[in-house]
C-alpha cells in the first residue's frame, strides 16, 4: 500500500512539474547570418532543446550533423561558404577610429545582403504556414548585425530571446537597458588595457555612440523598409524589439572579459560550444604520431581560425615565420590550406584541418598562436595553455586584450612580426608565470555553479513557463522605457541644479537687499550727526 501511495505521488508529482509545463514547446530558431563559427556557439542549445523534447524549426545556412534528433527541423538558406574565405587582403591594421567605422559598414552590408537572401528563400511563408497550424511559443534569433528578420516574432506575437556569439555588440546594450559606461566597459569593436587612459576612454566613448547611432538610425531603418516590403507590416524595429526581447544569451564569462554590470535578462554562457566529450576522441594519425615524436618541449599549434587562410599569407612573413619557428626546441603544427606547403622541415607538420579543442588540450601541445577568434580562445582557456595572438579582424582586438591582462597570452600585430619580435615574444610567452597563469584562470573558468549549455537551456525553458508571459514580464526592466534623459536621472540632476541656482540666486538678492538696507542705515546716521 505505501509503494502504490509513493508511484501515485511520483506520477502527480510529474504531471504538475515545471518540466511537464515546458515539455513539447514549439521554438523558432532564425540566423540569416552564414558564420560557421557563430552558429557553432547556437547549435548545441538548439540540438539540447530538441533532445528534452520541444519542436525546434531552425532556419540558418549551417546543416546540422546526420544523427541530430528528429525534433530538430531545419529550413536551410541558399547559403555562402563561411570556411577559408578571408585572404590577408581583408585584413585590417591597428584599429583607429575610421577603421572601426569601416568594419561597422561592412556587416551593415552583410546584413543587408543576408536579409535579402533570408526573406527570398520561401521559408518565411512556410513558417507562417506552420504557425497557423500549430502556433509557435518562442523566437531564439542571433543578435548581430540586422534585426530584418524581427518580422517574423512580431507576426507571430511570441517572445524573442537573442543570442550572442561575441561580446554583446554596443547597439543592443540598450535594448535591455544594460549599462555600458565606457569609461571601464570596452566595446565589442575596441580592444584595450584593463585600465583604460584618457585617450582610451575617449576612443571608446565615441566609437561606441557613433556605432550606435549608425544602427539606430540606418541599419534599423533599413530593416523596417525590408520587413514591409516582404511582410506588409511597419513598426518601429528597435522600439519593438525592446518590448519583445525577453533574454539574451551571450558567449562571454567574466573570467576572460572581466566583471561587468548585468542585469537578469542577459545570461552569460562563455564556453557553451565546448564539448568536453571530444577530448576521448582519437586524433588523426598523422597528428598523433606527430606528438608522439615530439620533443619534451613539445608543440606550438598555429591556426588563424575557419575563415583565414594561413596560405594566403605574404611570402615574406611565411619566410619570417619559418626562420624563427625552426630555430625553436619545439615543433610546429600549423593549419595551411594547400598542398603547396613553405618548409620541408620534420618539424612542422602542415594540416588543412584539425580538431582544434582536443589538439589544444594535448598534454604535448604547450603553446597556442591564434588570431583572437573567441572560440578558439575560449578553447584555449579551458584547456589552460599560453598563447600568442595576432588580432585580424572584429572582437579579436578585445579578446586579444583580455588575453594579454589576464597575463596568460602576448600580442603580437600583424603588422609587428619580423624576426625580433617574433623571438621575443616566444620567449616572453614561454616563462613559467605564463603556464602558472593558465592553469588558474582555466580553473576559474571551469568551476561554475551549472555548464554553459545547462545554463542556457534552464533559463529558455523557465520563459517558456505560463507562455512566457509572466517571466518576461518580471525579467524585463522598466528602464527600457525611459528615456536617455532620465534613465541618466539627468531630468532629476536639472531639478536639483534650477533648485540650486534659485537657491543662490535668491540668497544673493537677500544679502543684496540687507547690505543696502545696512548701507542707507549708516549713510542716514552719518546726515543726523552733521
Amino acid at each position: 500500500m505505501a509503494k502504490s501511495m509513493i508511484l501515485i505521488y511520483f506520477l502527480l508529482a510529474l504531471v504538475v512539474s515545471p518540466t511537464k509545463i515546458v515539455a513539447g514547446a514549439r521554438i523558432l530558431g532564425i540566423f540569416p547570418h552564414f558564420g560557421y563559427s557563430h552558429f557553432k556557439v547556437f547549435f548545441p542549445l538548439l540540438r539540447t532543446l530538441a533532445e528534452h523534447g520541444h519542436h525546434v524549426t531552425v532556419i540558418t545556412h549551417i546543416q546540422a550533423p546526420a544523427n541530430t534528433t528528429t525534433n530538430y527541423e531545419e529550413l536551410l538558406l541558399g547559403g555562402q561558404q563561411s570556411t577559408n574565405i578571408l585572404t590577408f587582403e581583408h585584413v585590417l591594421p591597428r584599429r583607429p577610429l575610421h577603421y572601426l567605422l569601416l568594419e561597422a559598414e561592412i556587416l551593415h552590408k552583410e546584413g543587408q545582403k543576408t536579409c535579402e537572401l533570408f526573406y527570398k528563400s520561401g521559408h518565411v511563408e512556410t513558417i507562417l504556414k506552420k504557425h497557423e497550424q500549430a502556433p509557435y511559443d518562442l523566437v531564439i534569433t542571433e543578435y548581430f548585425n540586422s534585426d530584418c528578420q524581427l518580422g517574423i516574432p512580431y507576426l507571430l506575437e511570441v517572445p524573442i530571446v537573442g543570442l550572442s556569439s561575441c561580446l554583446l555588440m554596443p547597439y543592443f546594450y540598450d535594448r535591455i537597458a544594460l549599462p555600458d559606461f565606457p569609461s571601464h566597459v570596452q566595446s565589442e569593436f575596441v580592444g584595450f588595457p584593463e585600465e583604460l587612459n584618457w585617450h582610451e576612454r575617449l576612443l571608446n566613448f565615441v566609437q561606441a555612440n557613433v556605432i550606435k547611432k549608425l544602427y539606430r538610425y540606418r541599419t534599423n531603418y533599413y530593416d523596417r523598409k525590408v520587413i514591409n516590403k516582404y511582410l506588409n507590416v511597419d513598426f518601429d524595429v528597435d522600439d519593438y524589439a525592446k518590448r519583445s526581447t525577453s533574454l539574451i544569451l551571450v558567449n562571454q564569462h567574466y573570467t576572460l572579459h572581466g566583471n561587468k554590470p548585468l542585469t537578469s535578462q542577459l545570461i552569460e554562457m562563455g564556453g557553451i560550444h565546448i564539448d568536453e566529450t571530444a577530448l576521448k576522441a582519437k586524433l588523426p594519425d598523422e597528428i598523433e604520431k606527430f606528438l608522439k615524436n615530439a620533443p619534451a618541449e613539445g608543440v606550438l599549434f598555429f591556426s588563424w581560425g575557419s575563415l583565414v587562410r594561413s596560405s594566403s599569407l605574404p611570402s615574406e612573413k611565411v619566410q619570417t615565420i619559418v626562420k624563427v619557428l625552426e630555430r625553436q626546441p619545439f615543433n610546429v603544427i600549423w593549419k595551411w590550406e594547400t598542398d603547396e606547403v613553405p618548409t620541408k622541415s620534420k618539424k612542422f607538420l602542415f594540416v588543412k584541418w584539425a580538431p582544434q579543442f582536443s589538439l589544444i588540450c594535448h598534454p604535448k601541445v604547450k603553446l597556442f598562436w591564434g588570431h583572437g577568434g573567441l572560440l578558439g580562445t575560449t578553447e584555449n582557456i579551458y584547456c589552460g595553455k599560453p598563447l600568442i595572438i595576432t588580432p585580424l579582424y572584429g572582437d579579436q582586438s578585445v579578446n586579444a586584450y583580455a588575453v594579454q591582462n589576464r597575463g596568460v597570452g602576448s600580442i603580437l600585430f600583424f603588422d609587428d612580426i619580423n624576426e625580433k619580435n617574433l623571438e621575443a615574444t616566444l620567449k616572453e610567452v614561454r616563462r613559467k608565470s605564463y603556464a602558472d597563469n593558465a592553469a588558474v584562470l582555466s580553473h576559474l573558468f571551469r568551476n561554475r555553479d551549472m555548464k554553459p549549455l545547462d545554463r542556457a537551456v534552464w533559463w529558455v525553458e523557465h520563459l517558456l513557463q505560463e507562455n512566457g508571459k509572466a517571466a518576461h514580464k518580471l525579467l524585463q526592466t522598466k528602464a527600457v522605457k525611459l528615456n536617455w534623459f532620465v534613465y541618466y536621472s539627468l531630468d532629476s540632476v536639472s531639478i536639483i541644479l534650477i533648485g540650486l541656482a534659485l537657491f543662490i540666486f535668491i540668497a544673493r538678492a537677500i544679502l543684496r537687499r540687507l547690505c543696502g538696507l545696512f548701507k542707507g542705515g549708516k549713510q542716514s546716521g552719518k546726515v543726523k550727526t552733521k
